[in-house]
């Protein structure tokens, strides 16, 4: 428009300069970047955006006698790309889930989703859950992160049978996230959670020692819930050693401790422990009676169990 704000004519047509003045650097641009005028006074661009999410500005200008008259910056928001399989990822808030027989806890099972450039999908892209057990909210759109959340419900189906994970068995199951990337392709992705049920322990071996005089001696036992699988994330072992009437010493963890990750697999560190029970009065023969006791607190509730000997 001219200075009193009317529409130039064709007669006054200019050519307008177009430059992308700051963006995200992913191979953005103009086309074409000079435009003449048309008849209806307007110009018209392409702005392609590259491979890469952020913020441009756009800037037009042209040159009228001596002057250079350009416009405000025009910002354009880059949006990322579909959902792309290489980039989909899925995992739960507790992978060792305690809750096997108990109706209404959840856990947390979150998607981070990106493109083909590994950038955060479009906002707003919908995400379809669904479970083996349980009861799963069906449907999340993904914020300007890519990321989205939903909730797994305890309930029936309990992870048994057909609706346990195989070969894993029971207790354990799938949970799964599907959406729909370029070309209508499907996009999808599972992981494994364990239902742990109550707190046990068992399988002292052997089941009484015998410390000799100024030496130790091991025992192995077991920390699971009834089925033989771990406990769930913070639960803590504890190991305390009492005797009479002479002392005796117990080495297990930190400090006679030790707190367990989110596992779902059963083994050494995991389902199977040990201590050692040492004789701290190795200036003495003296038949003396000990009772070490293990104790377990945490989600999974609590247990308690000891075994006894003598030290020498």
């Amino acid at each position: 428009r001219d200075s009193l704000g009317l529409p130039i004519d064709a007669a006054h047509a200019v050519v307008l300069a177009f430059r992308i003045s700051s963006g995200p650097g992913g191979g953005e641009y103009l086309s074409p970047v000079n435009v003449t005028t048309n008849a209806q006074v307007r110009v018209i661009n392409t702005f392609s955006s590259g491979v890469r999410s952020g913020v441009a500005q756009i800037v037009a200008s042209t040159v009228v006698g001596s002057r250079t008259i350009a416009s405000s910056p025009v910002r354009v928001v880059i949006h990322a790309g579909l959902p792309d399989q290489a980039h989909f990822t899925i995992a739960p808030e507790r992978h060792n889930f305690p809750t096997l027989g108990v109706v209404g806890n959840r856990d947390l099972i979150s998607v981070l989703i990106g493109d083909k450039y590994s950038n955060p999908v479009i906002e707003n892209t919908a995400v379809y859950f669904r479970s083996y057990a349980g009861v799963i909210q069906a449907r999340v759109f993904t914020n300007r992160d890519g990321e989205g959340s939903t909730a797994l419900i305890s309930g029936n189906p309990q992870p048994f049978g057909q609706y346990a994970a195989q070969p894993y068995g029971d207790a354990y199951h799938w949970a799964l996230a599907q959406t729909v990337g370029e070309n209508a392709a499907s996009v999808k992705d599972s992981t494994l959670i364990l239902w742990s049920g109550r707190s046990q322990v068992s399988n002292f071996s052997p089941t009484s020692f015998n410390v000799p005089n100024g030496g130790t001696q091991t025992v192995n036992f077991r920390v699971s819930d009834a089925l033989g699988h771990p406990l769930a994330r913070g639960t803590t072992i504890s190991v305390h050693v009492t005797s009479a009437p002479f002392a005796a010493a117990v080495f297990f963890g930190v400090n006679g401790a030790i707190t367990l990750e989110d596992v779902i697999f059963p083994g050494p560190g995991t389902t199977e422990f040990a201590f050692t029970v040492a004789d701290d009065r190795p200036d003495t023969s003296f038949v003396s009676n000990a009772n070490v006791s293990v104790s377990v607190t945490g989600p999974n509730g609590i247990a308690f169990s000891s075994v006894g000997g003598t030290i020498r």
